[in-house]
């Protein structure tokens, strides 16, 4: 029998610093019955330290040689003794509400495999980060996911998402052979699994630190990190099975826009600035959507006036100073 309500795994790779308000976030619940699982993944500074000083017996820390997020995770998973189960990483926060709404989300749709709220965007040190969309304008899916999760992740990371931990585990966790949007891939299998509950907009769920240097980022200029992702996807027979030829064929190619677009952004906002416009073209020549003209011609404005329209296409080096301004 489950031991608690709650599991929250809590991967870390040198986040010291950023550990303690994560692990503090999640103390302040206002669910009491959780446990933490943070997996250190081979950090060479005071992560582990830092974890282990609050001194709470719920949190519970494993210390690993470095294995990449998706083993950590599992690792994890494989440990967790909550009903249900979030991915939450190291250096993000969670409102103090996050899992009594979320669990009441899941309860209240008994068909659903996971619940999943808002979230906002803070820089490293905390603040707001800058020109984001009121989150009463956000808009999201709900109930059969699949589809539009195919087309494009609309899910920041775990930390806004509370999954049923048997679904979690009978799908097989995440895939460690896949490096850049193993949580993409890890989604579209959850979601062929069930119904996802959206709990509504405000307040947030999570605060998610945007850190210039993440790993992600670094990953996510290279073409070729993107294609075992879609390769994964695509290869899913149990996913495929579940649409007609017609619809798996445009699915397809939206998903290779989509990744395609994220490609090109990424590379904008590191001012690589030749194949972010080679990738977004490529991207529109698959599937030209408004937004997507809208933020080619905003990026192409931005270059020239060297001023961010949209808040996806600041530059990454703004982001470092607008963070030692505050």
């Amino acid at each position: 029998m489950p031991k608690c309500e709650f599991t929250v795994i809590v991967p870390a790779y040198n986040a010291a610093g950023l550990i303690l308000p994560c692990l503090q976030s999640i103390m302040a619940q206002s669910r009491r019955d959780w446990e933490a699982i943070v997996i250190d993944d081979g950090s060479t500074d005071t992560t582990a330290a830092e974890a282990a000083s609050l001194g709470d017996p719920r949190i519970i820390l494993v210390q690993q040689e470095n294995a990449g997020v998706s083993v950590a995770r599992n690792n994890g998973l494989a440990m967790a003794q909550g009903r249900h189960v979030m991915f939450l990483d190291g250096d993000d926060l969670l409102h103090p509400t996050a899992l009594e709404r979320l669990h009441a989300g899941l309860q209240a749709r008994g068909g659903a495999v996971a619940a999943f709220g808002t979230f906002r965007k803070i820089l490293p040190s905390g603040a707001p980060y800058p020109g984001e969309k009121p989150l009463a304008r956000h808009t999201y899916p709900d109930g059969d996911v699949l589809e539009p999760m195919l087309r494009g992740n609309f899910l920041a990371n775990g930390g806004h998402v509370l999954i049923r931990t048997e679904v979690a585990r009978r799908i097989g966790g995440f895939n460690p052979k896949i490096r850049l949007s193993e949580d993409w891939e890890f989604w579209c299998r959850l979601a062929a699994q069930g119904p996802f509950a959206f709990i509504g907009r405000e307040p947030e769920v999570f605060s998610l630190r945007v850190r210039p240097g993440s790993s992600s980022g670094g990953l996510s200029v290279d073409w070729a990190n993107h294609e075992p992702c879609l390769t994964a996807i695509l290869g899913n027979e149990a996913i495929r099975s579940r649409f007609d030829e017609a619809s798996w064929a445009s699915i397809a190619r939206s998903m290779r826009a989509t990744s395609l677009w994220e490609c090109g952004r990424v590379n904008f906002t590191m001012r690589r600035f030749a194949p972010a416009r080679r990738m977004m073209l490529a991207a529109l020549r698959l599937e030209p959507t408004p937004k997507r003209l809208v933020m080619f011609a905003a990026a192409a404005l931005q270059r020239r006036t060297n001023r961010a329209l949209l808040s996806r296409l600041r530059f990454r080096d703004e982001d470092l100073v607008a963070d030692a301004a505050v």
